[in-house]
């Protein structure tokens, strides 16, 4: 009888560990996943229905980072494709009140899971009402991790360009920047510790799989952003 308690008691044991062991492989994967996807649990919304359709990368394209968001990390955010609605901003009379971004400051990360409309073309905003443009785009989570507010772009783009990577495996920019002929009257977008600038990365049609980033540079320090795959036409 003696022996028979000490094989249930074993085995009470046994299946306790194998619990513990799977409890913890659980929450390691969910870490995992919540380490990979960070905002995967914000919801973003816009008032449109228009239907957002694949676009055409080419180097004759060009590069818009308009922010469709600046502000604190909530449950759930709207987005304002009229960039003259998004806040924070300082005139040019106080450029450089705020520094430019360190490679450590910012942390950007290209959300896959998530579907968003394309911001009003920089030269139709002020003359049309609000819209979403119609391309299928992926939105980019630009984090301050610095304990310093930064400024993060001027007039209504902030300073970013999509790469992708060819055949060897080197990455090469694929669109052209935006460039202001003047900078005259350009206010200039500032980001809080620990805020959030949400912009959108066009979702590109094409035959041949490669994988994108998205590259950040105001002054003399670049910082990319996370690799997602994706398709494109040589």
């Amino acid at each position: 009888m003696k022996h028979f308690a000490n094989i249930i008691l074993l085995l009470l044991i046994l299946t306790s560990c194998q619990n513990k062991k799977e409890n913890n492989g659980i929450a390691k994967t969910e870490l995992k996943e919540r380490i990979s996807e960070p905002y995967s649990n914000i919801i973003l919304y816009d008032n449109f229905d228009n239907e957002l359709i694949l676009d055409t990368i080419s180097e004759r394209r060009e590069s818009q980072f308009s922010p469709v968001y600046i502000g604190q990390i909530t449950d759930s955010i709207e987005l304002c494709y009229k960039t003259s609605k998004i806040g924070h901003r300082i005139k040019d009379i106080d450029w450089g009140k705020y520094r430019s971004p360190k490679t450590t400051d910012l942390n950007i990360f290209i959300d896959t899971t998530k579907i968003i409309g394309f911001p009003m073309w920089i030269w139709e905003y002020y003359k049309a009402p609000e819209h979403r443009a119609n391309k299928k785009s992926y939105p980019i989570f630009i984090k301050n991790q610095s304990s310093d507010t930064l400024s993060i772009g001027f007039g209504d783009v902030l300073p970013m360009l999509t790469e992708a990577q060819n055949s060897i495996g080197n990455w090469k920019q694929v669109e052209r920047q935006f460039i202001y002929d003047c900078g005259t009257g350009l206010t200039e977008f500032y980001l809080p510790p620990n805020q959030i600038a949400i912009s959108a990365l066009r979702q590109n049609y094409g035959t041949n799989k490669t994988k994108f980033r998205v590259r950040f540079r105001l002054g003399e320090n670049e910082i990319y952003s996370n690799e997602i795959n994706g398709k494109i036409n040589n």
